[in-house]
């Protein structure tokens, strides 16, 4: 019998790390966990302690140990596929023994892929969910992620394609759900139209070969491709991976990132593909506050009262390479994003023309002494509609040293290479010099006098001068203003 440690994990495993049902590659029928928790019970049972205390070094843990040695038997194997417009088996087909067509040979091919490899289980999106379980469909989506990284291995049958020359062209690197479906497996193997391997090896995420050609097809740096490490950060960067793909479903777009930023949402189709990206959005600014989440331009979200979220990865295209490494504290309050920005006053904005799509060019410089010499006049594109003329207007820098970050008495910083939004406010009514105090009478005012996001086409970027790059300029604690977006 096995250690007590030994198969306490193995049950962990099964029930929790495993897609809740699966191919029996022999036999090619569905089975569930249950299933193949006894199919690998014998093998597991067969660990002793001395097989464990054997493999335990100066370094490595007991618990490292017994996972390493449960991998080696509880194996899955996972498909990644350009579904067909009809003729993929389903849950029902599998039970019922009706799958047919060319969905049925490449199931088939890939089952037989896996028994060649000798896996004796397999996973596939087409049959191994009943789609007519509201709670399994909600449960696969949100553990797809999970399933693809812990399987033994994805193949990756790209049904275009019949050589590396034209790899990029195929239709798996257009659609939404293959790219958490590249980058999450840590084993993976590509296959064309005929099951053809497009290179040797045992792991083709190791091949500089085909590394090159999914790179160019991605814009996917290759760290990431060869070892993927998932969470709410690099948030611009990763968008723009996705933000030229395509899902037949609108509200999938963002369905298919939770793996990514290692977030979980509930699913609601027909909540519509913009509510759903923005719900995936506040998820990763609550959950860490990165910096980069906030690096994207254009069109705001319809469906919000905040002007502060962007309406699709798209939003994210063209974003700034600059430090955006640093968390802020962000919050979604009844008036908007509560968001500590660094705000540099400005001059009222200089009017330059209308651009062929009739934005509004202006030209925009600091107004405050202190930092006014340090930084040369932007030029900012703002979408047609928004320009008011009797407003105070300021930048909202967003990628600047909070005080925690500096040694400096709580002071912020301004980094060399900045990035920041365009705020604007209504100007405060004139009082006639009165002196506010405790007591006096006043008008309700029903305006807001707070600051709101300006939305511009372009990424509003300037260099501080006299600072290195690796450097932050110490600025008055009074520039670090909280407001509501």
């Amino acid at each position: 019998m096995a250690p007590r440690d030994v198969m306490d994990e193995f049950h962990r495993i099964v029930q929790n790390d495993v897609p809740l049902r699966l191919i029996f590659v022999p036999e090619m029928k569905i089975v569930g966990r249950y299933d193949m928790q006894e199919y690998f019970r014998p093998q597991v049972e067969a660990i002793t302690e001395d097989g464990v205390e054997e493999l335990i070094w100066e370094g490595a843990n007991r618990e490292s140990v017994v996972t390493r040695l449960l991998s080696e038997i509880v194996k899955y194997a996972i498909l990644s596929h350009r579904w067909l417009p009809n003729d993929e088996p389903t849950f029902r087909d599998m039970i019922d023994g009706t799958a047919a067509g060319l969905g049925r040979e490449k199931l088939w091919n890939f089952c037989d892929m896996a028994r060649t490899h000798e896996i004796m289980f397999a996973w596939s999106d087409t049959c191994c969910i009943d789609k007519s379980s509201s709670a399994e469909i909600d449960e696969a989506i949100r553990s797809m992620f999970r399933w693809y990284r812990n399987s033994s291995i994805c193949f990756v049958h790209l049904a275009q394609t019949t050589s590396l020359e034209d790899l990029q062209a195929d239709e798996w690197f257009e659609r939404g759900w293959t790219l958490q479906e590249l980058l999450a497996p840590r084993v993976t193997k590509f296959f064309d139209k005929d099951w053809h391997p497009l290179v040797d090896g045992p792991n083709h995420k190791g091949n500089p070969e085909i590394l090159q050609h999914v790179i160019a097809a991605t814009r996917c740096p290759e760290h990431a491709l060869r070892d993927f490490n998932p969470g709410p950060f690099c948030v611009g960067r990763r968008m723009t991976w996705a933000a030229r793909r395509k899902t037949t479903r609108g509200e999938d777009m963002a369905y298919s990132l939770m793996g990514i930023f290692d977030v979980t949402l509930q699913t609601a189709y027909g909540e519509g593909a913009e509510r759903a990206f923005v719900r995936l959005v506040e998820k990763i600014m609550l959950s860490n506050g990165n910096q980069s989440v906030l690096d994207w331009a254009g069109k705001p979200a319809a469906s919000h009262s905040s002007k502060a979220f962007p309406s699709s990865p798209r939003s994210y295209l063209g974003q700034t390479e600059y430090n955006l490494h640093r968390k802020l504290d962000m919050s979604m309050t009844s008036i908007g994003l509560r968001i500590p920005l660094l705000l540099l006053p400005l001059n009222k904005p200089r009017f330059l023309g209308r651009t062929k799509d009739d934005h509004h060019r202006v030209k925009v410089s600091l107004s405050d002494e202190r930092v006014s010499s340090l930084v040369n006049p932007v030029t900012v594109v703002i979408l047609k509609g928004l320009f008011v003329k009797d407003q105070d207007w300021a930048l909202g820098v967003y990628n600047y040293m909070p005080p925690y970050g500096i040694r400096y008495n709580g002071h912020p910083g301004i980094r060399a290479q900045s990035v920041a939004y365009l705020l604007c406010r209504k100007s405060a009514p004139d009082i006639g010099g009165t002196q506010v105090e405790h007591g006096m009478k006043a008008k309700d005012d029903f305006r807001f006098y707070g600051w709101r996001k300006i939305s511009t086409t372009n990424f509003i970027t300037f260099t501080v001068k006299s600072i290195k790059e690796d450097e932050v300029m110490v600025v008055d604690k009074d520039f670090l203003e909280v407001v509501h977006l």
